[in-house]
């Protein structure tokens, strides 16, 4: 009796690509059956449905205890309803009371997940309204305009001709020249990484050490990015790695010049977590009130 009260109260239901679904497996633990059991009964289920319903049966593997793939069912609520529609007496029809909940719960939350993603797309849209889409040549213009500016700020880090700068992002890019730059012809994303790539590790002249200072304000810098409610304790220092390749020990050896770059794009991190935590507030604020004017939008209705 303990046994079946526990299973009873158990139903798993999970969700898979934003759909509640169970496995046979559990079914077979839920009702006290042999997986066996399930599948054969599925096996024999499935030939009798249209087309449209054996969707609500998806066959998937799982490892048993021995590391071997054994076959088993992904179920969505009517895939389980037609199973269990076959399992019967009393205790069975407890089981599948109980196991429908579950599935209506997980529902449940889901249609809230919604409300909620849907609230934030609202709210974000009414902060940030996305622009009519631009002809491509609009597009090609501004990309030029967006290297061009990168190219003319490492030259001048680096202390060389902007022509000597833009002539290294077209050899990337496989250009004669920037304004030749064309969406329907050109990978963008490939000479913007390059810039950024450059701009963030320079062949810097002053090769003196870097002071104790320098590299002091470079950690305050970083650690000042984690304290923002949105990345609190966050590892900038992998974030600094994964955005620009430099790492803890590039820090501990670069030079002066080094240095002082360094602390420009962790003092440039600062500045994007600060914005990011306002946008984030705006965001969830607008989001809390597109749901409550939903939520009174459709108490009226009724």
């Amino acid at each position: 009796m303990k046994e079946i009260e526990k299973r009873a109260q158990a139903p798993v239901v999970e969700v898979q690509n934003g759909q509640p679904v169970t496995t046979t497996l559990e079914v077979a633990r839920y009702f006290g059956k042999r997986h066996k059991n399930v599948l054969q009964a599925i096996e024999t289920l499935l030939p009798q449905l249209p087309e449209i319903n054996r969707l609500n049966f998806q066959p998937v593997d799982y490892t048993d205890a021995k590391g071997e793939n054994r076959p088993t069912y992904l179920l969505t609520r009517d895939g389980f309803i037609l199973l269990a529609m076959g399992f019967t007496g009393q205790k069975a029809l407890q089981f599948k009371v109980a196991y429908i909940d579950a599935f209506n719960a997980m529902e449940a939350e889901i249609q809230k997940d919604r409300q909620w993603v849907s609230g934030l797309s609202e709210s974000l849209e009414r902060i940030c309204p996305t622009p009519v889409r631009e002809e491509t040549t609009v597009r090609n213009q501004r990309a030029v305009k967006l290297l061009r500016a990168m190219a003319a700020y490492w030259a001048l880090l680096e202390d060389m001709p902007q022509e000597t700068a833009e002539k290294a992002v077209c050899a990337v890019g496989m250009l004669r020249e920037l304004d030749d730059f064309d969406f329907d012809k050109h990978l963008l994303d490939p000479m913007y990484c390059f810039l950024e790539q450059v701009i963030a590790r320079p062949s810097s002249k002053d090769g003196r050490p870097a002071t104790e200072q320098q590299i002091d304000t470079i950690e305050h810098l970083l650690d000042a990015c984690a304290q923002y409610k949105y990345s609190r304790d966050r590892n900038v220092y992998d974030l600094l790695k994964c955005e620009y390749g430099i790492t803890t020990e590039d820090i501990l050896k670069s030079n002066a010049g080094q240095a002082r770059r360094i602390a420009g794009l962790a003092y440039n991190l600062l500045c994007r977590h600060e914005t990011l935590t306002m946008v984030i507030d705006k965001i969830k604020s607008r989001a809390g009130d597109a749901i409550r004017k939903n939520q009174i939008e459709k108490s009226n209705g009724r």
